[in-house]
C-alpha cells in the first residue's frame, strides 16, 4: 500500500532513520509499479528485481527502487522535497553485488597505479561511501570494466524492454547491503533534520 506526503512526513518524523529504511523503503510496495496502468509499466517488482538479480548473478533481495519511482516523489534533503515523479524522472536502483563491487574496485585500484588518474576523479566519493557508479562516459583500459559496462547496458535494456520502463536507469553497486543501509539511514537522517525545521513546516 502506497502513502502519500503527508503520511510520509509523518513516518520520517517518528521513526529512526534505520527503522524508516527497513520498514518503508526497502518493502515491497513501489509507485512506479503500483501504477503501472498510468505509467505504462507491465509485470511485478519481484519479477524485476529477478531480471536484474539473475543478470547480476546476485539475490533479488539485494535489489530496491528508490527515489521518486518508489513513493512517487523525491525524497532529495537538498533539492525539491517530495517533487512529484513525472515523465522526466529518472528510476534509482540500488544494488548489493559483492561479486561485481570487489573485483571492479579492484581493477580501479590497478587503473589507479597504472597512472589513470581521472579514475580516482570520477570514483573517490562513491568508494567511501561503498558503492560504484560505473562511468560508461570513460574509456577504461581495463577489459574488466569495459564488459562490466556492456553488461549492465544489456540489463538496463533488458530492463526496458521487459517491463516497458521507458525512461533512463540509474544504478549503485553496493559491497553488501549493510552499506545500502547505511547509506539510506545517513540520507533519512538528513531528510528527516529538514522536515524537522521551517522548510518541513511548508510540506
Amino acid at each position: 500500500m502506497l502513502i502519500n506526503k503527508i503520511e510520509l512526513k509523518k513516518l520520517i518524523l517518528e521513526n529512526k532513520p534505520l527503522d524508516f529504511c527497513r520498514s518503508h523503503l526497502f518493502d515491497q510496495n513501489v509507485y512506479i509499479f503500483e501504477n503501472s496502468e498510468e505509467l505504462g509499466v507491465k509485470g511485478e517488482y519481484h519479477d524485476f528485481k529477478c531480471e536484474i538479480g539473475n543478470a547480476l548473478n546476485t539475490s533479488p533481495n539485494n535489489i530496491a527502487i528508490v527515489g521518486s519511482g518508489k513513493f512517487g516523489f523525491s525524497m532529495n534533503p537538498t533539492k525539491d522535497i517530495f517533487k512529484d515523479f513525472n515523465r522526466k524522472s529518472d528510476l534509482d536502483v540500488v544494488i548489493a553485488c559483492p561479486q561485481i563491487f570487489e573485483k571492479t574496485w579492484w581493477q580501479l585500484r590497478k587503473s589507479y597505479y597504472s597512472n589513470q588518474i581521472e579514475v580516482r576523479e570520477s570514483h573517490a566519493n562513491d568508494i567511501f561511501s561503498k558503492f560504484l557508479v560505473v562511468n560508461d562516459k570513460m574509456e577504461y583500459k581495463s577489459t574488466h570494466m569495459r564488459e562490466t559496462i556492456t553488461l549492465l547496458e544489456e540489463m538496463k535494456k533488458n530492463i526496458n524492454r521487459s517491463f516497458r520502463i521507458k525512461r533512463k536507469i540509474n544504478y549503485r553497486i553496493y559491497s553488501n547491503w549493510l552499506d545500502v543501509e547505511s547509506y539510506h539511514e545517513f540520507g533519512v537522517g538528513l531528510l528527516k533534520n529538514v522536515l524537522s525545521g521551517p522548510r518541513g513546516n511548508s510540506l
